[in-house]
């Protein structure tokens, strides 16, 4: 019997999916496990398995649609199987239910109100063509011209603007020189009309803007620094570090492995960072309304940037991990994000995350904190700064600026403060992080 199947979440996190293409066609059998389908996610793109043994008999959404959590994407079964009754179910399912017709006296108070001002305005154009009144008490009826256009009644601007005759051309005839219906008309008319007129500034049409759409992955970030944003209080911590002995110790790295290819700077801090959550668990923290839930392992995420988006792999239990482990594993996580070929557990469940910009020539900034966390490194580029040395004298040395974000909900400003002061002291002091 045929049946429908639909978008299922094929992540934690996941609440629509764009399908990048199906690897069935309409006809074609298959067995229960099959790759029926790939599904974009808001992280990578996932399998879509056969829940089944069937056939596929009708593609409901095509390659790029896109379909909530519960939308129906197709139908399989038998082939022969009749389904014009589940199409037809479907098809009453998305009709919207039809609106009732209202009655005049059920018309909306706006509707009335534009009615009632028309019949105001025609009295007026009326009441004032007939002349009965002296031109003081006429102006009672001059309603306030909008700021540019000349004093005219509210039938003239409804007409010239249909007419697209602009108001500061028209000379008025009525009171105090006051524009009104008949005047718009005798211009409309007029050969004059037909030919340009240099003392009219006419305002040229701009060109619109384009319209990008929404990727799935850019509405997730959206929506998840949103909430991050809006709902941790964010604080931020900055402090200059020396990045000289950061970076003869990431030289040694290479040295020590008969290599040329140094160790990532990136990976060098994760590795301190860990070892500074390790002496600070109460950094290492998430805030879950009623408790505070503080982690053990220190699953560091790192602030990824691709073309379509943002993205944060993670590399897990850092502290207890060698800084060539964490860089090897850090590369490859990079690669499959750049191939969206990342698992949810391989970008989800971060308990501290950095993020650097110093590649892109950035002094510092701030960042917003990536949940389940409760802090975030945002890392600025290492610059020769003149610097005041013990003996008096000044010194090039490389410097680059730390900026932590904390959620004031879980750590205190001097909770952050010490974490803060002993991590730029293990940068400092690679050594340090030994005894």
């Amino acid at each position: 019997m045929a049946e429908i199947i639909y978008m299922t979440a094929l992540s934690p996190t996941m609440t629509e999916g764009t399908i990048a293409r199906w690897k069935k066609s309409e006809g074609d059998s298959f067995a229960s496990g099959d790759l029926l389908l790939e599904v974009e996610t808001d992280k990578a793109s996932m399998d879509y398995e056969a829940p089944k043994s069937a056939s596929l008999l009708k593609i409901l959404l095509p390659a790029g649609g896109k379909a909530k959590v519960g939308d129906p994407i197709g139908i399989i079964g038998k082939k022969g199987d009749d389904i014009e009754g589940l199409m037809a179910s479907l098809t009453k399912k998305s009709q919207p239910a039809s609106e009732p017709e209202t009655s005049p006296a059920q018309q909306p108070a706006t509707q009335v109100i534009q009615d009632v001002s028309a019949r105001l305005d025609a009295a007026i154009e009326s009441h004032n063509a007939k002349e009965t009144l002296p031109p003081a008490a006429k102006d009672v009826f001059t309603p306030v011209s909008p700021v540019s256009v000349p004093p005219s009644s509210p039938l003239a601007r409804k007409l010239a603007k249909e007419l697209g005759i602009d108001l500061r051309a028209v000379k008025g005839s009525g009171p105090q020189g006051r524009v009104v219906k008949r005047d718009v008309e005798t211009f409309a008319a007029s050969p004059r009309t037909q030919t340009a007129q240099p003392d009219v500034l006419v305002s040229q049409p701009q060109s619109a803007p384009a319209k990008i759409p929404v990727s799935g992955k850019r509405a997730v970030i959206a929506r998840r620094l949103s909430e991050s944003f809006f709902t941790a209080p964010h604080y931020y911590l900055k402090k200059k570090v020396s990045a000289e002995k950061l970076l003869a110790l990431r030289q040694f790295s290479a040295e020590l492995a008969q290599s040329t290819e140094k160790a990532s700077l990136n990976a060098l801090l994760m590795k301190l960072a860990a070892e500074a959550l390790k002496r600070h668990p109460e950094i290492n923290v998430h805030f879950a309304s009623d408790y505070i839930e503080q982690f053990t392992a220190t699953d560091i995420a790192l602030a990824v940037a691709l073309d379509d988006g943002l993205i944060t792999p993670v590399v897990r239990d850092c502290a207890n991990k060698s800084v060539r482990q964490i860089d090897t594993e850090m590369k490859a996580l990079i690669e499959k994000a750049r191939t969206k070929g990342l698992a949810p557990s391989e970008y989800e469940g971060g308990t501290f995350t950095i993020t650097n910009l110093g590649s892109f020539g950035i002094d510092e900034f701030t960042a917003i904190i990536n949940p389940p966390g409760s802090a975030i490194l945002a890392v600025g580029a290492i610059k020769k700064e003149a610097v005041p040395q013990e003996d008096g004298s000044i010194g090039i040395v490389s410097m680059m600026t730390l900026t932590l974000g904390c959620d004031h909900r879980s750590i205190d400003g001097a909770v952050g403060a010490r974490f803060l002061r002993d991590l730029a002291l293990y940068i400092e002091e690679p050594a340090s992080v030994l005894l």
